[in-house]
């Protein structure tokens, strides 16, 4: 059996057994839960069907408070992926859809990556290389160095973070909320839904 029919044979059992947690999940909801609402089940049903058919894992997603004109705003945002199996995406083909209810815009890649082994990950110089409209990259996990000097991703250990910048002094502050939808090309993209949290601290988590 060649490597492509080894690929689809264990993508079809991981698929099935998405579809059984799945169907398991929903049942419970509907048997146990007398609260739920059709929208409520329509969303969980959504999630559990962009995560089967997405081929990026988002395992968290951190955000930055900074003091904007006497308001806090979440000004950056990190976004940890991986893929769920090994495959070559092209990263200067992927591009980040942002949804906040009034404006859609789309970011590009910037052309650079780093590491985060050389810097800590909000204090990193890959920040600053970033126009307005653009997004950066910085690799975690890249065993051939293919994130920072091709911008490929093609093992299924190759972990990195998507740093998106807001421009000038927005961003979002105390409950805004913001879809951002990950396109990669080829493949399908993940889609998530961030709500500010209270700012108690600077760095919050935003997804995990």
């Amino acid at each position: 059996m060649d490597d492509q029919a080894k690929l689809g044979t264990i993508a079809g059992i991981l698929l099935l057994m998405f579809l059984l947690i799945g169907a398991a999940s929903a049942s419970w909801i509907i048997t146990d839960s007398e609260v739920t609402s059709e929208e409520e089940l329509n969303r969980i049903t959504n999630e559990v069907v962009d995560e089967i058919c997405s081929s990026l894992h988002i395992k968290q997603i951190i955000g930055k408070y900074q003091n904007i004109q006497g308001e806090q705003r979440i000004t950056k945002i990190a976004i940890l992926i991986k893929p769920y199996v090994s495959q070559t995406i092209d990263i200067s083909h992927m591009t980040i859809a942002l949804c906040d209810g009034q404006q859609y815009t789309i970011l590009f890649f910037n052309g650079t990556a780093g590491s985060v082994r050389s810097s800590s990950l909000f204090d990193h110089s890959q920040w600053d290389s970033m126009a307005p409209g653009t997004f950066s990259v910085l690799s975690t996990i890249d065993d051939d160095t293919s994130i920072v000097n091709s911008h490929l991703i093609n093992k299924n250990t190759d972990m990195l973070f998507l740093l998106l910048s807001f421009p000038g002094d927005t961003g979002m502050k105390q409950d805004d909320v913001l879809e951002v939808t990950i396109l990669p090309s080829p493949g399908i993209g993940r889609t998530v839904t961030l709500e500010a949290p209270l700012p108690i601290k600077p760095l919050v988590t935003l997804y995990e």
